[in-house]
């Protein structure tokens, strides 16, 4: 989610344990707005009948924290590839990490052009 005027974070929807969980790289910053995006879900989720009024807003600890002005987009696709590969044990990176994972996407994304070319 876009929290502020320029900061990335992830809010994750866990249904099974009927919670919202935000992943935010600058999590001392007080984010007014985040509260306000989990009340536009749970109109969302009420229409696809799912009651989700009484579910807790968890900040999870630990939760990786950049020490860059600049990284929270990348913290941000960190977390979700940890959650999606099930890697949420102390979520397994640092400030120290960017460089190299900043990079690792970027070849990624290269790769994916690439492979692309040709195909419309």
């Amino acid at each position: 989610m876009h929290v502020g005027t320029n900061h990335w974070a992830l809010l994750v929807i866990h249904i099974k344990e009927k919670e919202f969980h935000v992943y935010d790289s600058l999590r001392s910053k007080h984010r007014a707005d985040i509260p306000q995006y989990v009340e536009e879900l749970k109109i969302y989720l009420k229409g696809k009948h799912i009651d989700a009024d009484k579910w807790p807003l968890r900040y999870p600890d630990p939760c990786p924290q950049q020490g860059s002005g600049d990284d929270c987009g990348i913290f941000t696709c960190k977390y979700m590839e940890c959650l999606a590969c099930r890697d949420i044990q102390d979520l397994p990176f640092i400030q120290d990490d960017m460089p190299l994972v900043r990079a690792k996407m970027a070849i990624h994304f290269i790769k994916a052009y690439f492979n692309g070319q040709g195909r419309s």
